[in-house]
């Protein structure tokens, strides 16, 4: 017997249609809401996520990686592209993340989940989940698949501070992702789920194996070939911490030089540069060890060390202090050169005077007036009244090259020193100004003296021009800049800023050369010019700063002690950076072959 029998008193038609009313309430409230969302809601774009931060990576010389650069949000990130990720790789993250993800209509985890990532909305709320179903539904809709993947694959963390599975191949394995087989392929994949759980040996190894065994089951692995793989993939130990002091400061000007070409850190970061640099590994371990042997009771005395290869220009090793509570780049703060500025003195001297040579004779006698002002040398020295020029070099000899500049005016010495690689511009007491000139803005006959400020590297880069014959070659940092995908942005030889310039005669150049062959020396007789001094500090007895530069034809360096912060005086003497200037020379000429001048 049918309900309508049992009960006549009941109008059966009309409980039908409120049933059929109510349930086109419950099926249809749902589909107008996706409906109106549907047409409301924006989707990301999985192309955008090229435009996102990336990792910069500094490169030594011989290729080695130096350091990398986060994106400023934090963590690492290098985009690759979906034909750069092996279809072993994807299929592991799809095993482990989303199954169904080629063929589901966007319901499925990967493509919910980098809604997630692209919109930053972690969806806790009711509403918040409504609209990031509807978005990845969309998105599944509007977008290729490859699409989805790639910009998902580019924004997933994986632990170790890795975001994208470039930077988590990078992290774990230490290669690209192009290089990951399928075992590293499901430890990634496996990572995805806890990051924070990504250094348990246990927990990894339960991931690496579901991963491994789904794509079995998929058909994305065979049996023989998970067989191959019976326990996870060693990985590489975590990379912790930040570059030393000493080579951050490194990262700094490298980054300095890429802004001078026009690339900001932030299109830096945008394209994922690969910065290489002329930094040699070898070499700046030397300057390390040998400027962090200095030993001083004051703790703001430090030093400075720069190298430089004066056939190329290439900075081989940039040491501007190894502790990280000193914040001061000393390799690229001023400060008075004092007797190692004479050689530049000399080099403007024969330029305007071609007849000078190192047998020509002045009055060395100490002290003296002259131009009108008392001039002495260095506690008290005499080199007598028929100095030559070669023992004026030799002994430091201020009176003879104060005379020197007084004959051919200061600035022709100025002149000189500027055409061999001297900064125009110095930043003294925090302010940026003309460089060799006094508050007044005046250069005088004091620039004989190395009275006016100038950087360690300046004074690098000058004696570079000096061994090169009087050529200037413009020292720098980097060689080349591609982006993440390849795309030169930067290229040293293609710049016209870098090309040799012959400024000075060679046979002038020769000749300050050769008045230096009597300074500091090198292990086995090696052939060297070299140049030390100090400079004292008022009328006291110490000195400010003490310097040590010299070169051999394979190489230049620069070594300066002194006080970081303030002019003040110091114990230290000459002998202390001509042993860091030796130790350093010594060691990164060790076996090389002695070149004559």
């Amino acid at each position: 017997m049918n309900e309508e029998a049992t009960h006549p008193d009941i109008n059966w038609r009309r409980v039908r249609r409120f049933g059929y009313v109510v349930a086109a309430v419950v099926v249809g409230l749902p589909l107008i809401a996706f409906g109106i969302t549907y047409a409301m809601v924006t989707t990301p774009d999985p192309k955008a996520v090229t435009d996102q931060q990336q990792t910069v990576t500094l490169y030594y010389a011989d290729g080695s990686v130096m350091t990398t650069i986060g994106p400023a949000s934090g963590g690492y990130r290098t985009v690759v592209r979906i034909d750069q990720i092996p279809q072993v790789v994807q299929h592991a993250v799809e095993a482990a993340e989303d199954e169904s993800f080629e063929t589901n209509i966007g319901l499925g985890g990967i493509t919910t989940q980098f809604v997630r990532l692209a919109t930053g909305v972690d969806a806790q709320s009711l509403p918040d989940q409504w609209l990031r179903l509807v978005r990845a539904v969309k998105l599944g809709h509007q977008q290729p698949k490859d699409d989805i993947l790639a910009g998902y694959l580019n924004l997933v963390y994986l632990g170790r501070g890795a975001y994208g599975i470039q930077a988590g191949a990078q992290a774990y394995f230490g290669k690209n992702v192009a290089d990951l087989n399928a075992s590293e392929a499901a430890f990634l994949a496996g990572c995805i789920d806890q990051p924070a759980k990504n250094e348990d040996d246990t927990w990894t190894k339960q991931q690496w194996s579901h991963v491994l065994n789904r794509m079995v089951a998929n058909n994305w692995l065979t049996q023989s070939d998970r067989d191959r793989y019976p326990a996870p993939p060693k990985t590489i130990a975590p990379v912790t911490g930040s570059l030393p002091p000493a080579r951050s400061f490194i990262a700094k000007q490298v980054l300095a030089e890429a802004g001078l070409f026009g690339l900001s850190q932030d299109a830096l970061r945008h394209a994922g540069a690969q910065i290489h640099t002329t930094i040699d590994a070898k070499a700046q371990g030397m300057a390390e060890a040998a400027a962090q042997s200095l030993k001083s009771a004051d703790p703001d005395v430090g030093d400075a060390l720069v190298s430089i290869d004066p056939t190329t220009g290439a900075i081989l090793s940039w040491f501007g202090g190894g502790d990280a509570a000193q914040p001061i780049d000393t390799a690229d703060n001023a400060a008075q050169p004092g007797p190692v500025f004479q050689p530049l003195v000399l080099l403007g001297a024969v330029r305007a005077n071609p007849q000078i040579t190192l047998a020509s004779q002045y009055n060395g006698t100490s002290p003296q007036t002259i131009g009108g002002t008392q001039v002495k040398n260095f506690s008290g020295a005499d080199c007598g009244p028929q100095c030559t020029v070669g023992d004026a070099m030799k002994n430091n000899t201020n009176t003879v090259f104060y005379k020197m500049t007084d004959d051919i005016g200061p600035m022709n010495v100025a002149k000189a020193a500027f055409e061999a690689g001297v900064s125009q511009t110095q930043v003294i007491g925090g302010k940026a100004g003309p460089s060799l000139r006094s508050s007044d803005n005046q250069t005088t006959d004091s620039i004989a003296m190395g009275s006016y400020p100038v950087r360690p590297r300046d004074m690098a880069q000058a004696y570079a021009t000096l061994a090169a014959n009087g050529k200037y070659k413009p020292a720098h940092f980097i060689t080349g800049i591609a982006s993440a995908t390849g795309n030169p942005m930067y290229d040293a030889d293609a710049n016209p800023k870098l090309i040799p310039n012959q400024v000075f005669d060679p046979a002038q150049a020769q000749l300050v050369t050769q008045s230096m062959l009597t300074g500091p020396g090198l292990d086995g007789g090696r052939p060297v010019a070299a140049k030390a001094g100090a400079t004292e500090f008022l009328d006291t007895p110490n000195n400010s700063d003490a310097w040590t530069v010299g070169y051999t034809p394979q190489v230049v360096t620069a070594v300066w002690v002194g006080h970081r912060k303030d002019l003040a005086p110091m114990q230290e003497g000459v002998d202390v950076p001509t042993g860091i200037w030796q130790r350093y020379m010594n060691a990164y000429l060790q076996g090389k072959p002695a070149s004559q001048f």
